[in-house]
């Protein structure tokens, strides 16, 4: 059956508290449920790093705590009318006003939260998440306790290298500040399970995202360093990238930590199906970026300062993802397949039955047969006329040249160039694929500058929708489009 969704992160929700949070999840739900839209996409939702991104967290694990409803929290009694009130004077994004604010809300919630007696699904939760939970908290708390450093550059070697002494000395030490840290998850969780509750009200599936590596400032590695490709001393032999291309002369760097496969293999790869499991209790579906990298992926030696003289090298493959699956039978899994793609990789997700992706703003080239042009999708796929790595459409149209807005014309069987975003989608809606998400931005036929991502550079993740955006004229378009192509729920 086709179905369709709408791409947009939670932190972009319309709010004055800097990024959206869940407190502004109904008018958009409504906007869903009205234009008859079964899947709301989202990026990665644990904790971004220091430029915000959600694809470099320090946990592969945690919940953002930027997204909690601090309204909630004043309404059971734990912040106070007044420190809500001031948490929302922001005007639009503003990650730096999001983040003083939100510390002080959940430091006068945790101060208020009756931690000698508290509820059952307090320690509930502490258990269920005992595999990852203490390690996190503790990791954040001697961050804090040496001002945010990597813990590369942590002052005291034991403790960077987890001397059992050392860990007991700082699990001490730092026992509120690590007793507060599981407290703002613990109301991450408790406030994600109805927001998912919500979802299902409203018959609307989350599709969530995950990066395939994990950043080396993350208390994974630093927990878990033996599952990754380290030295003795736990730094970085191998990191990862992809090579220079006709984008980039000197590739991209990302610099995140390779896995140890064999070690991961040893223990019937026990992290990465507790990872996916964490993804089950979140989402509905799951993308995976960079997928690629199971059957293939890049390593540059670490200390490199670009990724012009990396290798090709094997990766886990087939055995590795059948077990995924089958430990997740309930999750479907969406397979990020862009860029420069062998056909070891096209067959490796083929082999798995995952869906792969399509994006219309790769189609354009002048070959009729380009497999990104709607005409040519096959059924099984999720299909995008961009994603959040992408301009909006508008953008993208505004920044061509005339002769290739003709041929996008041409090619599309369009003969104006009126509402662009609007007839591409669609041309979409109309495809053959199963699945076809659209951006919020494309919804509202936003140019550039509400653009998400721009890949390799700083200062993004900042667009955060209008509350325009979720009209009745948008909901009512929309409906109509998605009753007249047959993906209606």
């Amino acid at each position: 059956m086709k179905s369709s969704g709408i791409l947009l992160h939670i932190t972009s929700l319309p709010s004055n508290s800097g990024v959206g949070t869940l407190s502004e999840v109904d008018r958009f739900l409504e906007f869903l449920a009205t234009s008859k839209q079964k899947y709301w996409q989202i990026l990665p939702i644990t904790p971004t790093d220091f430029v915000n991104s959600p694809y470099a967290s320090p946990s592969a694990f945690a919940g953002n705590t930027l997204v909690i409803d601090c309204d909630e929290l004043a309404d059971i009694g734990l912040i106070s009318a007044q420190t809500l009130a001031d948490s929302k004077r922001a005007r639009g994004n503003d990650y730096g006003y999001a983040i003083y604010h939100k510390e002080i809300m959940l430091r006068e919630a945790y101060k208020n939260f009756v931690r000698n007696n508290p509820p059952a699904d307090y320690l509930d939760f502490i258990n269920a998440n005992q595999y990852w939970i203490q390690d996190y908290a503790l990791f954040c708390a001697v961050k804090k306790h040496f001002q945010g450093k990597s813990w590369l550059e942590w002052d005291d070697e034991d403790i960077r290298m987890r001397t059992p002494a050392a860990m007991a000395k700082y699990s001490d030490m730092l026992s509120d500040e690590i007793d507060y840290v599981i407290f703002t998850q613990y109301i991450f969780d408790k406030q994600w399970k109805w927001f998912r509750v919500k979802l299902q009200q409203n018959n609307v599936s989350l599709i969530g995202d995950i990066p395939i590596y994990v950043a080396y400032d993350s208390a994974d590695v630093w927990a878990h360093s033996e599952l990754f490709d380290l030295t003795s001393d736990r730094r970085p032999n191998w990191v990862a990238g992809v090579p220079p291309d006709y984008f980039s002369a000197d590739g991209q760097l990302w610099g995140n930590p390779l896995y140890n496969w064999d070690a991961l293999k040893k223990t019937g790869y026990d992290w990465w199906l507790k990872r996916v499991a964490k993804c089950a209790e979140l989402f509905d579906v799951l993308r995976i970026d960079h997928f690629r990298a199971f059957d293939s992926y890049y390593a540059i030696k670490y200390g490199e300062t670009t990724a012009r003289n990396g290798h090709w090298r094997k990766g886990i493959g087939f055995d590795f993802l059948d077990t995924v699956q089958k430990s997740v039978p309930n999750l479907t899994i969406i397979a990020e397949d862009l860029g420069d793609i062998p056909q070891s990789v096209l067959d490796l997700r083929d082999r798995c039955g995952l869906a792969g992706m399509k994006v219309v703003q790769f189609a354009y080239d002048g070959n009729p047969n380009n497999a990104f042009l709607p005409q040519n999708f096959e059924k099984h796929c999720v299909a995008y006329l961009g994603t959040h790595d992408n301009d909006t459409t508008q953008g993208w149209w505004d920044a061509m040249q005339d002769w290739e807005r003709q041929r996008v014309l041409s090619t599309s069987g369009l003969t104006s160039d009126k509402d662009i975003p609007h007839q591409l989608i669609t041309k979409l809606a109309h495809s053959n694929s199963e699945l076809v998400i659209y951006s919020m931005q494309d919804i509202a036929q936003t140019d550039t500058t509400t653009r998400m991502n721009i890949p390799g550079t700083l200062g993004c993740w900042k667009y955060m929708a209008k509350r325009g955006d979720f009209s009745n004229a948008n909901a009512k378009w929309l409906l109509r489009l998605t009753k007249e192509s047959g993906r209606t729920k």
